[in-house]
């Protein structure tokens, strides 16, 4: 996934070099949130509702905090580069503990971490990390991407097999979705 701010804030902003706002607050509770969101997974079967609500509140989280930015105009720096760090982490976690648990196919979690793996590596090696801009394809892809994973969860929440029938459907499409996002973000890396 990439970062959400569709604009780089200008060098001027008051925000642009602060480190402590309101979007990256949300930011660092979005990080906060990825360890008690895996271990809920990981027990889903105990606490299916808990599980649920972890993970919807991380995926809610990660509108909330490009939504602030935008709104309150306080994008930054330090959110350019941890808002798709906490991301990455935190999709990554999530789809290791709902693949351990059966909940999503294991290819899934192979092209996810496979493409960040390459497209991190470019952004290190090139000096982008945090300068890569959202595409459409890649907006697409995290919203079915989250809201997939909710639904997968949904279902032994719910006691519905169906709602996580087509979640993991939405979580698949995501999965191809991610190798176009990722293709985009890799020559994105190349060019800066």
């Amino acid at each position: 996934m990439a970062q959400h701010q569709e604009e780089t804030e200008p060098v001027e902003s008051p925000y642009y070099h602060r480190v402590v706002t309101v979007p990256n607050v949300v930011s660092v509770v979005r990080f906060a949130l990825i360890v008690p969101a895996v271990l809920a997974v990981l027990d889903i079967d105990e606490h299916p509702v808990r599980a649920l609500v972890l993970v919807a509140v991380f995926c809610l989280t990660d509108w909330v905090d490009g939504t602030l930015a935008r709104a309150l105009r306080q994008g930054s720096r330090v959110g350019e580069v941890m808002d798709p760090i906490a991301d990455r982490l935190g999709t990554v976690a999530i789809a290791v503990a709902a693949s351990v648990v059966g909940l999503f196919p294991w290819w899934v979690l192979v092209v996810v971490a496979v493409v960040d793996a390459v497209v991190g590596v470019a952004t290190l090696v090139r000096g982008t990390l945090g300068a890569l801009r959202v595409t459409v394809v890649g907006k697409a892809k995290t919203a079915l991407l989250m809201l997939g994973t909710v639904l997968v969860l949904a279902g032994p929440a719910w006691s519905s097999p169906e709602v996580t029938d087509v979640g993991r459907v939405l979580v698949q499409v995501a999965a191809v979705l991610h190798v176009l996002a990722g293709i985009q973000y890799f020559r994105q890396a190349l060019r800066r």
